[in-house]
């Protein structure tokens, strides 16, 4: 679990003068990017990481601070490993600003200096003109999870026409996507995923939850992550565009893939500007740019807002996005005076 492994990391940091992400990552059998990110997790609660490349680089805490781990309430340790966002959802918020307040304090007057970044720089996960979601059974669940309680649950399906259902559920863990919360829970022990906001009730049982062996809640979200966006994005699509019309196609069809298919796409164009064997070589004026997009009547939209832009397969998109543009001009054709 993250969670004790945070705790442990900064244990460990606390008692090693220096150390590596390669050599952290091996002993707590992880990858270097995932201390990577836990690292990056500790300096957001306040620790004092340093991090310095080269031969005389490393991993270590800033030269006289010392963890005040021993001196925290468990609501607040709690609250200061679920981070700023979670804490406050779960109505720990106060909890957290204690223990953020806690590492701030500890002695060494390099770590003070951190107490100004708060001041400095503030960090919003939430969306624009969007409130986030605030589930009424948020508070049950994560009591249920923490405390590894079975659940029963009324749950409404995303088809609003099916009648809601009845679930007798072992959860497992609790995950906050961007503003949404979703629990992960198994069912007959098999693990799924719920969107909180449509469970209309929960009951805590007081028989224990099952779990599965070295079940990794971070692992299996990155899995099902993976494997739900590719069911979504699964269209085939060859677009031709203005080269200027780069950005407007990345933001019409942002977490596509598109950075890395345009990429592909002006490679191709460069490389192929250069066999020209022209002194300088041409800069190319257009794209060709394939990827796989969501569903015809998404992409359809999308696509609309970007200029000069021309599908070439498949000719079901094209003949959509054509009878689109007939529609918009035969709807917004001048008045006739």
């Amino acid at each position: 679990m993250r969670t004790s492994r945070l705790v442990a990391l900064l244990l460990e940091l606390t008692r090693l003068r220096r150390t590596t992400v390669t050599e952290l990552a091996e002993r707590h059998g992880v990858s270097a990017r995932t201390i990577q990110r836990d690292l990056a997790a500790l300096q957001e609660m306040g620790v004092p990481v340093w991090t310095r490349t080269g031969p005389a680089g490393g991993v270590g805490l800033v030269e006289g601070w010392r963890s005040p781990l021993t001196g925290m309430l468990a609501a607040e340790l709690q609250a200061l490993l679920l981070g700023e966002t979670g804490s406050r959802e779960l109505g720990l918020e106060a909890d957290y600003q204690a223990a953020r307040m806690k590492m701030l304090a500890a002695p060494g007057a390099e770590a003070r200096q951190h107490a100004a970044v708060a001041e400095r720089f503030h960090v919003d996960h939430g969306r624009w003109f969007h409130e986030p979601e605030r589930p009424a059974a948020l508070a049950e669940v994560a009591q249920a999870v923490w405390s590894g309680q079975r659940i029963s649950i009324r749950y409404t399906r995303s088809d609003p026409s099916a009648a809601p259902v009845s679930r007798l559920l072992d959860p497992l863990g609790l995950v906050l996507k961007t503003d949404r919360w979703y629990l992960v829970a198994a069912h007959r022990r098999s693990v799924r995923t719920y969107r909180l906001s449509r469970i209309e009730s929960v009951t805590r049982h007081q028989e224990s939850a099952w779990r599965p062996p070295d079940f990794s809640l971070a692992e299996h979200w990155r899995q099902s992550r993976a494997q739900f966006e590719a069911s979504v994005v699964s269209l085939p699509v060859r677009l031709r565009i203005p080269v200027a019309s780069a950005d407007a196609l990345r933001a019409a069809l942002s977490g596509t893939g598109i950075d890395a298919a345009i990429d592909v796409a002006i490679d191709a164009a460069s490389a192929a500007a250069r066999q020209l064997r022209q002194e300088p070589a041409p800069q190319p004026d257009h794209l060709d740019i394939s990827l796989l997009t969501e569903s015809l009547g998404i992409v359809s939209t999308q696509l609309l807002a970007v200029p000069g832009v021309e599908v070439i397969e498949p000719a079901e998109l094209r003949e959509a996005l054509a009878a689109r543009g007939r529609d918009l001009v035969a709807r917004n054709a001048p008045h006739e005076r």
